[in-house]
């Protein structure tokens, strides 16, 4: 049945939504069309003039002015048009983040709109007319359409077989419809929503900031999840950004900086900057686990295109913080909750024996610290504790501005000294206290993740030595008492730690660029699974690796070792070596 509107003006229909489902539906009456990752959006022709709108409601037309020139040049008086905007990124699939890079840009030749539902055409009301009378009626329309408009095609095969081959494709997900069914707004099930990749929308509660960044950017984000009137917390989503992301979403969140946590129910986090829960973040996980935290969240982009209800402050009890077991918040950095640290009396009695071999690798060079303090262990950040006279004082220019202080040592009693503050670990800079703005050697972490043989960690490692020999730098290996391997190699030329930067990454990049699906250059959880993490990001102006001989706050207190190459081709393990036996590797390392 089709509806006459007559001569008056469109307004804004509210979307007809799918509702979100495990399983496809099977048998006869459905249809199945690719779900895109982008932004919902409608058009709306009248007499020319075009106007796009979001999910609900805003006005982006200005946003979306290839596809609104696109619009205005169909053979259409008046019509409304529901679809998708994507962008289609370097894997041909479409890419959330390159979308809204794309956004607010006139000229673009990316930004496409995937029509799949036509609800008014020129006077006429289709929304009670069958889906598929709908769906033919848009496809005439867009036959000779300017390429920024695309029709969204559909398949009638078995429900499951058809999301088989989607995932299979590397796809979100689908959509399937009733093919007899009206257009109804609001969530219907007679549309259903299948993700191969789950992902949704999650407001941010708070936000880690990346230390001494300029301009500032975040490192992380802290997620909620709404139930009624109250937030919950939803987990961290640590990885997804790209620097240009990070910047912008920390410049979004500046305004909405608050004191308090917005959460219902009090959690400790000490380095969190809470926020107004009103700004949404799309976030793309694994799953939940059994207490509703999401598992492996990645960051796809900011959901600007929706709004969310407005932050009323909670009245809720206090509750302790780090600074009231002693150890003040300002002061931690990052939290180490499974760290396990030995006494004073054995870190007295390990430097004392080492400190010889120590010193040439960490005397004279800045040190970041892992402190134990009041039952705390964390980096340390900050104002320091007392300093004994042995534990030398360098003020340096913080990148995010001002004056700091870091502390180096030179022999035996600095280190008993830095002991005596706590101090577990000790991260050196690539850098010594008489030239702290240049670099004099450049670090590559090799860094597993699961399910990545340690076979692989140490074939990669030779591999590094040979790229870096025919370079004419003579590397050497470091297990790094973790799960992974440091190659390490002295500068002969005096470079700054950005070129020293870009060189490690330069290095890191024609492994990944030969072998894709063995190494990767982000940290991402989601995508490290079989893969090693080549971390080029340890070089840079005060980024920091374990140091050589340092102890690691882990169970049976293993240290990080220079190693032969030698013993590499024979199978070292990172943790071969410990406080008690810091010179001779364990029987079967």
């Amino acid at each position: 049945m089709l509806t006459e509107l007559g001569a008056g003006r469109l307004s804004f229909v509210a979307f007809q939504m799918p509702t979100l489902v495990e399983k496809p539906p099977k048998g006869t009456g459905w249809i199945h069309e690719i779900k895109y990752d982008g932004y919902r959006t409608e058009l709306i022709i009248q007499q020319g003039a075009v106007q796009a709108f979001t999910r609900n409601g805003f006005d982006w037309t200005d946003k979306y002015s290839p596809i609104v020139r696109a619009a205005g040049r169909l053979e259409a008086k008046r019509a409304i048009i529901d679809g998708e905007a994507t962008v289609f990124g370097a894997t041909g699939r479409p890419d959330f983040q390159a979308l809204r890079r794309e956004l607010g840009k006139a000229e673009s030749t990316k930004l496409v709109f995937h029509a799949f539902d036509l609800l008014q055409l020129n006077g006429k009301d289709l929304r009670d007319a069958p889906l598929l009378d709908r769906k033919r009626a848009l496809q005439r329309l867009l036959k000779d359409a300017p390429s920024a408009l695309v029709y969204v095609d559909h398949l009638e095969g078995d429900g499951p077989t058809v999301f088989a081959h989607a995932c299979e494709m590397g796809l979100e997900g689908i959509v399937s419809k009733r093919a007899d069914s009206p257009y109804r707004s609001g969530r219907q099930e007679s549309w259903l929503k299948l993700k191969c990749v789950k992902s949704d929308n999650f407001p941010i509660v708070a936000f880690v900031e990346k230390l001494g960044a300029r301009p500032r950017r975040i490192a992380s984000l802290y997620l909620g999840r709404r139930k009624g009137n109250r937030v919950h917390y939803a987990g961290k989503a640590q990885s997804g950004y790209t620097l240009l992301d990070a910047r912008e979403v920390r410049e979004r969140l500046d305004p909405l900086i608050i004191e308090k946590s917005p959460l219902a129910e009090p959690i400790d986090k000490p380095k969190a900057t809470w926020v107004q829960p009103t700004v949404e973040a799309e976030i793309q996980y694994s799953g939940i686990t059994d207490d509703g935290l999401l598992r492996e969240a990645v960051f796809k982009g900011l959901r600007d295109d929706l709004s969310l209800p407005a932050y009323t402050p909670l009245v809720r009890k206090t509750y302790p913080s780090k600074e009231s077991s002693g150890v003040p918040r300002e002061n931690i950095l990052q939290l180490l909750p499974d760290a396990v640290v030995p006494s004073k009396e054995e870190l007295i009695s390990y430097w004392t024996k080492v400190a010889k071999k120590a010193l040439v690798h960490l005397g004279r060079r800045p040190l970041k610290l892992v402190r134990h303090s009041h039952g705390t262990t964390f980096y340390h950040k900050g104002k320091l504790p007392d300093i004994p006279d042995s534990v030398h004082q360098l003020r340096v220019q913080k990148r995010e501005g001002g004056e700091g202080v870091r502390l180096w040592v030179d022999d035996l009693e600095g280190l008993l000294g830095l002991v005596e503050m706590g101090a577990v670990e000790l991260h050196p800079w690539n850098a010594t206290v008489d030239d702290i703005e240049h670099a004099d050697r450049v670090v590559i972490d090799l860094d597993p993740g699961q399910g990545v043989a340690w076979e692989m960690v140490l074939e990669t490692a030779l591999t590094f030595r040979d790229m870096l020999r025919s370079e004419g730098l003579d590397s050497w290996p470091k297990v790094t008492g973790g799960k992974g391997v440091h190659v390490m190699a002295p500068l002969q030329a005096v470079i700054t730690h950005e070129a020293a930067r870009q060189y490690a990454r330069k290095l890191a990049q024609q492994l990944v660029s030969k072998h894709p699906d063995r190494y990767l250059l982000s940290a991402a959880p989601a995508a490290r699974s079989k893969r090693i993490f080549l971390d080029y990001l340890r070089n840079g102006r005060g980024n920091t690796a374990v140091g050589v001989y340092s102890p690691r706050a882990r169970p049976g207190f293993p240290i990080a070792a220079p190693v032969s190459w030698n013993q590499v081709e024979k199978g070292i393990l990172p943790d071969a070596f410990t406080l008690q036996n810091p010179f001779q590797p364990k029987p079967n390392a």
